[in-house]
């Protein structure tokens, strides 16, 4: 029989083993990952994995001649919750700034999708931020990937502002369903959200 030192160096490399089989589970994910227990991986974040299920539900309701706010309003909110780069395990306690409950740490409730429109009537899309950026440009894309309207960080040169491009949003499902905004102050504060997922 070994001494204590033996076996308590033992007992350690096993809970070691086990933390780093959890660990990983959690940052890569594998083919029976709990997503209940573990959340999101990174890699459902960086792929979009959440928020082409939600495209594909939404068009499936069109498809069926619902309206968007019908179709915005059967996406389950848990499915719409997972679809937030709070939920990456890459954007833990480290890239945090301020207190969790005035930012945007902890997610209280998803006030719907958002549809940004330019004055000629494209659909814009928002650019949404990669995974290790802490800030990211506000960028609004049309359906072809083409540069229509931004925040710009030098307004004396900007040629694609909210402002002078004129972009609109409205929201379909959740708590502001319905809801539509053209103050440019309020199309920036959503636009900003946007980048976080829905």
């Amino acid at each position: 029989m070994g001494n204590i030192e033996t076996v308590l160096s033992s007992s350690i490399a096993a809970v070691f083993f086990a933390a780093f089989v959890v660990a990983g589970t959690m940052w890569y994910g594998s083919a029976t990952t709990p997503i209940e227990l573990f959340g999101p991986t990174r890699y459902q974040w960086d792929q979009g994995y959440f928020q082409q299920e939600i495209y594909r539900r939404v068009s499936a309701g069109l498809a069926e001649n619902q309206s968007l706010s019908e179709a915005w309003s059967k996406i389950p909110e848990k499915l719409a919750f997972y679809d937030y780069i709070g939920n990456n395990p890459a954007k833990g306690g480290l890239f945090r700034a301020g207190s969790m409950d005035s930012g945007d740490g902890i997610a209280v409730g998803w006030l719907g999708h958002p549809i940004f429109r330019d004055k000629e009537g494209h659909e814009l899309f928002v650019r949404r931020m990669p995974t290790f950026f802490e800030t990211f440009p506000v960028v609004l894309v049309d359906g072809d990937g083409i540069v229509r309207a931004d925040v710009p960080f030098r307004r004396a040169e900007s040629k694609y502002s909210v402002e002078q491009v004129g972009v609109t949003v409205e929201f379909y499902g959740g708590e502001l369903n319905g809801v539509s905004y053209s103050d440019p102050v309020t199309v920036k504060k959503y636009a900003r959200r946007a980048q976080l997922g829905e």
